[in-house]
């Protein structure tokens, strides 16, 4: 590993996001909050003064070196972009009162797209800051990096590395032969998406900010919402059905939606395996969500039940309803839920539905091969057989992920949480929900936990983001005992 490398690398993208904060800097000017402005002027050059000096210490990137970035270097540049980038983030947050802990706590949620949050009271909290976490929520869904790699020419160069360990989901050769212009398309799609959710908020009769702030955290499955009672605050169900909408298409593959729209081919969708058990898993959710509460709902009971399975099923983490307040078995269901997630190349986060159907597909296709020793029976998707390779990556995945979430259980259990709250709150920090059960309700917030326990959380968001595998391998030790520190000051800096 070139440790100069990735240092230059992680500075341009630091410096870069610094100019993010000049977002809210403008909605706080019109809304007449001088401190928040000065807070995030302070925090744009800060950000960006460190980035610069950053990619001066990493020395001069020659196109060679950045095309030829190793694996383990585009997983190192990832994994910290995303740590430094959330510290960053954490700026106007302690600005306005919070503690190290807990601002670096509400960055990484809006980042990651979780949606969990530490804010007690919202009024103590100007627009402009609402307008940040929507927008760390909005910058997040798609990537950050991803972001950077369509907007920065050079460092597109050795974009692959840096596209995939951020969005392993994302199949790039079906939608552009270039990672840049793949990164383009796909942000291109997002934010016409962005667009079309505002203005049909908007006419529904939310106010404008709220519809901007809602639909940063619909598009983006990630669920920070300027209301302190989320959706349900607002009382319009013509809004929680369009952001029903909504949330179904931020958490489908975005590849495959603009490849449907690109070539006009809406069969594609049809036949997309993926899909089409995605689709199933809403249907089947709502249907036993719906039977759950039938008795205790008073009205809406297919609105409200298909809003909230779709928002966890999705990672998006709205509600509409205390589901605090539901039976077990309803609970169970949406508790099920955040151990699927959404489809592969979407806004989501958790497993995603894609790797389950190749964990049915293969567990079906080895209870066969029991049967049958000789046979060739080859796991298949969408009419392709998919590689052993890639089979072996599904279960190694799912055992990895499984084994995080029960070691952030455990630690949160340990540190005094009840049993629900601790499995709950694991579940929906690794697979970036937000809310959970219990003491982390839909209604409350994860300000009272242990200092630790919300340490281990804002980790274990990070891990679940980058889909554990890429920080996971990055802690282990031979990825850093034969790293060197080499300048190249021949060339113009990248």
């Amino acid at each position: 590993m070139r440790f100069s490398l990735v240092v230059h690398v992680i500075g341009i993208v630091v410096r870069v996001f610094g100019l993010m904060f000049l977002a809210p800097l403008a909605v706080a000017l019109i809304y007449g909050e001088m401190l928040d402005a000065i807070g995030f002027v302070v925090a744009t050059i800060f950000t960006s003064g460190v980035g610069h000096l950053m990619r001066q210490a990493g020395g001069h990137a020659t196109e060679d070196a950045v095309e030829g970035m190793r694996r383990v270097e585009g997983l190192a540049i990832v994994s910290g972009s995303w740590l430094l980038i959330a510290w960053f983030a954490s700026l106007p947050y302690m600005w306005n009162g919070l503690g190290q802990i807990n601002a670096l706590f509400e960055a990484m949620s809006g980042l990651t797209t979780t949606g969990a949050t530490v804010f007690e009271d919202f009024s103590l909290y100007g627009r402009s800051i609402f307008f940040w976490r929507g927008l760390t929520n909005w910058l997040g869904g798609m990537g950050v990096i991803a972001l950077f790699v369509a907007v920065l020419p050079r460092l597109a160069i050795g974009g692959r590395e840096l596209f995939f360990a951020e969005m392993p989901g994302h199949d790039d050769e079906k939608v552009a032969p270039q990672i840049r212009r793949t990164a383009a398309l796909l942000w291109r799609l997002y934010a016409v998406l962005t667009v079309l959710q505002i203005a049909a908020l908007v006419m529904t009769g939310m106010p404008l900010f709220d519809s901007v702030c809602n639909t940063f955290g619909t598009i983006a499955a990630a669920g920070f919402s300027p209301h302190p009672q989320s959706i349900g605050g607002y009382n319009n169900p013509a809004a929680e059905w369009v952001i029903i909408v909504f949330m179904f298409l931020s958490g489908a593959n975005f590849a495959l939606q603009y490849r449907a729209l690109a070539r006009r081919d809406f069969r594609m969708l049809a036949n997309d395996e993926e899909l089409a058990a995605y689709t199933g898993v809403i249907i089947v959710g709502a249907l036993l969500v719906g039977v759950a509460i039938w008795d205790t709902t008073t009205s809406g009971v297919i609105r409200v039940s298909l809003f909230q399975v779709i928002s966890i099923l999705t990672t998006t983490g709205f509600t509409t309803v205390d589901f605090q307040l539901w039976n077990d078995q309803a609970k169970a269901v949406l508790l099920g839920l955040m151990f699927i997630g959404g489809c592969a190349g979407s806004a989501s986060g958790g497993p995603k539905v894609v790797r389950h159907v190749l964990l049915a597909k293969f567990t079906l296709q080895e209870l066969r091969r029991t049967l049958h020793p000789r046979a060739i029976l080859p796991v298949k998707l969408n009419g392709r057989v998919v590689p052993t390779a890639i089979m072996q990556g599904v279960v190694v995945f799912f055992l990895f992920y499984m084994l995080t979430f029960a070691i952030c259980a455990a630690v949160l259990i340990l540190l005094g949480t009840d049993m629900v709250t601790g499995i709950s709150a694991a579940a929906a920090s690794i697979s970036n929900v937000g809310p959970a059960f219990n003491q982390v309700g839909p209604m409350t917030n994860f300000a009272d936990l242990h200092p630790v326990s919300r340490i281990v959380l804002t980790l274990t968001m990070w891990i679940g983001r980058l889909e554990v595998l890429t920080v996971l391998v990055i802690l282990r030790p031979e990825a850093w005992r034969s790293g060197q520190w080499r300048i190249n000051r021949s060339t113009a800096a990248v």
